[in-house]
């Protein structure tokens, strides 16, 4: 039997999204885990490291889908055009043995043969280890796939991120958010919480927040960087926010504050919710 870890590289971060089995992620890696492209260059090369932390070398295999996202922010395989970045894509190595305790370099570049629209064309490069030839019958075998998003952006491209609905509660914030430029978006930034009436004279943000030695002051809640989670173009999801703050917020009265920026607009948001006192921390 066989059983895929997939393992997708989307945000960020974060990101972008990582769906895995910690064992198995401790076992492979790939860097980056993004590229992000300006097509304002010709016969630009990129390449990715593929590392293997076990003692055992694999077969690997390598592919490329077209892809898209859906509102929960899945990824969703479609079917190429002319105008999509798969096709164009030249890899090399597409197939190797990653050796035990070391690694393999994987190039590409982007030889469209039409003229690419201004926007952002993405692809999806998949490295799926393939499934050994004299496994003993009868047992799992977990095979690692992992995924790199590929972005790449031909001018003139906007990023015009907008949220529509931010709805806090003692964890986090659920967001309701849309692109509506022809690039991906994301929200980079920072976040506070204090208590209703503790924020300083002098403004909700400390002058330390974000340092390794910060140390919230009182009255201040949580506090942390914004959820970069993609926002396609032209695509409405939903994108959730964790407070850094395990535990939850205790009952009471709470201000929300948010700065940063969505893409090119900027984020500059107040508000003031409550956490009841039937909210489990």
């Amino acid at each position: 039997m066989i059983r895929y870890v997939r393992m997708l590289a989307l945000s960020l971060v974060v990101l972008l999204g990582a769906i895995a089995a910690s064992a198995a992620w401790a076992q492979v890696a790939v860097s980056p885990q993004i590229y992000t492209i300006d097509l304002d260059k010709p016969n630009q090369t990129w390449s990715f490291r593929l590392m293997n932390f076990t003692k055992t070398p694999k077969q690997v295999v390598v592919s490329v889908i077209n892809w898209t996202m859906d509102a929960q922010g899945n990824v969703i395989e479609i079917a190429p055009t002319e105008q999509s970045l798969a096709p164009w894509l030249q890899i090399n190595p597409t197939t190797f043995t990653l050796p035990a305790e070391g690694s393999q370099v994987v190039r590409f570049a982007i030889r469209p043969a039409v003229p690419l629209t201004p926007g952002e064309h993405r692809a999806m490069i998949y490295f799926t280890e393939q499934p050994e030839a004299d496994h003993p019958k009868g047992t799992i075998q977990a095979l690692f796939r992992l995924g790199s998003a590929v972005y790449a952006r031909v001018p003139p491209y906007t990023m015009q991120g907008e949220i529509l609905s931010a709805k806090p509660d003692a964890h986090g914030v659920n967001f309701e958010v849309r692109n509506t430029g022809n690039a991906t978006a994301r929200m980079i930034g920072t976040y506070v919480v204090w208590r209703q009436g503790a924020v300083p004279a002098s403004g909700p943000w400390p002058a330390q927040l974000g340092q390794s030695d910060f140390k919230a002051p009182s009255g201040l809640a949580a506090s942390g960087q914004l959820t970069p989670d993609a926002v396609l173009p032209g695509l409405t999801r939903s994108v959730r926010l964790v407070f850094d703050t395990k535990p939850g917020l205790a009952p009471g009265k709470y201000v929300l504050y948010l700065r940063g920026t969505f893409g090119t607009p900027n984020v500059d948001r107040k508000l003031a919710f409550v956490v009841p006192a039937s909210a489990k921390p």
